[in-house]
């Protein structure tokens, strides 16, 4: 089996402006994903960028850049299934085979070469055509609500059941978007993952943590700086 791993980075952002190299543990965020990249058991790693300046940066990790990520491809809007296929597309064109793309979202700096690692060995054992990274929910739906004015109301009827958390009937997961990992054939017909042969790989919170915004880079940026210490 072949993996590539596929680091989807454009120029723009909206939560912040220049996200992908706005500074988080004292350098741009995407090293973070460049360095896990690099450092895992992934030979060739991709950018697909419409920014110059990530480019420059992805030479010092030996990120391939060649792919021109085209402007209707880096839109706010742009689908992450319409830039995978795309980048298909190109790598056929280079001749370059693939078996598997491992999606790294800048997004996700607390996410490890090990976290990308441990991945692949579940879907090399467990056959699967897709996985995505998943960790225990932050805030349980039961704890969850719908606030309109001074009104509200439980997003889940059930809810209204319980009033401790170690009542809960169910245990629930949230896709943290950390690692995506898609079959040649799903990406093909612009898919990322397959209901029947899907696999997870459950992330501590303490690396599950995306950054959106500027109030999340905050968080995470005081994490990385503690680690140094």
């Amino acid at each position: 089996m072949k993996f590539i791993s596929v680091i989807p980075a454009r120029a723009g952002s909206k939560g912040i402006k220049n996200k992908n190299i706005f500074k988080v543990g004292n350098k741009p965020l995407i090293e973070h994903t460049f360095h896990a990249a690099t450092k895992s058991n992934i030979k060739l790693n991709f950018v697909l960028t419409d920014s110059l300046k990530i480019k420059k940066i992805s030479k010092k990790f030996n990120i391939i850049s060649d792919y021109i990520r085209p402007k209707k491809l880096s839109q706010s809007k742009t689908s992450l299934t319409d830039t995978l296929f795309d980048f298909h597309l190109w790598l056929d064109k280079k001749n370059i085979y693939y078996d598997y793309m491992v999606v790294l979202q800048p997004t996700s700096p607390l996410r490890n070469y090990k976290d990308i690692n441990n991945s692949i060995k579940i879907i090399k054992k467990n056959k699967s055509m897709s996985l995505f990274s998943i960790s225990e929910s932050l805030e349980h739906p039961y704890e969850s609500i719908i606030k309109k004015e001074d009104k509200w109301r439980f997003v889940l009827n059930k809810s209204k059941k319980f009033y401790r958390r170690q009542d809960f009937d169910i245990e629930t997961y949230f896709i943290n978007g950390a690692i995506y990992i898609s079959n040649r054939k799903l990406i093909k017909i612009k898919k990322t993952f397959n209901n029947t042969k899907h696999s997870f790989y459950s992330m501590p919170k303490n690396r599950s943590l995306e950054i959106n915004d500027k109030e999340e880079a905050y968080i995470i940026d005081s994490i990385l700086k503690q680690e140094k210490k």
